[in-house]
């Protein structure tokens, strides 16, 4: 059996973009943790590099992992999700319209308006992409025939 157990995301400012996912998911925040040593630089590839991390645990148990490298080439990307390559989180929350609030309220923004998934895995899910911390679309997600908490 296999299952996702973390989603990690590099991050430039770890206690924004830990408020921000704390605040969309209501999950928990376990963090900072603070890595470095030759371990750290073996599995990395960068001599030298802090590793600065917080885990934002959601109801269902998966991890966001944020990262934060310090004294490391932090070259950024462009995580748009028509990039080949790129990722985003997908997370389900009891009521979208009070997380989009929420996310908004911390100077995010939604792309669109909130759609429903008409077909596939997703069909009957609400849905909308945020702008994120560091220009990473975060989905959000509110399942079918599911009232706001």
């Amino acid at each position: 059996m296999s299952r996702i157990h973390h989603i990690g995301i590099t991050v430039s400012d770890l206690e924004a973009a830990t408020r921000f996912y704390q605040t969309v998911s209501g999950g928990e925040a376990i963090g900072p943790l603070i890595k470095s040593g030759p371990a750290v630089e073996a599995a990395t590839g960068y001599a030298g590099v802090e590793i600065a991390i917080s885990f934002v645990c959601t109801a269902n148990g998966v991890f966001l992992e944020l990262l934060q490298y310090r004294h490391a080439d932090a070259a950024r990307i462009d995580p748009n999700n028509g990039h080949i390559g790129a990722a985003h989180p997908a997370i389900v929350v009891d009521d979208i319209d009070g997380a989009i609030a929420a996310a908004e309220q911390l100077g995010h923004r939604a792309l669109s308006t909130t759609m429903t998934a008409t077909a596939g895995p997703l069909e009957g899910y609400r849905y909308v992409y945020v702008l994120g911390p560091d220009d990473v679309r975060v989905e959000l997600l509110q399942e079918p025939h599911r009232a706001p908490a």
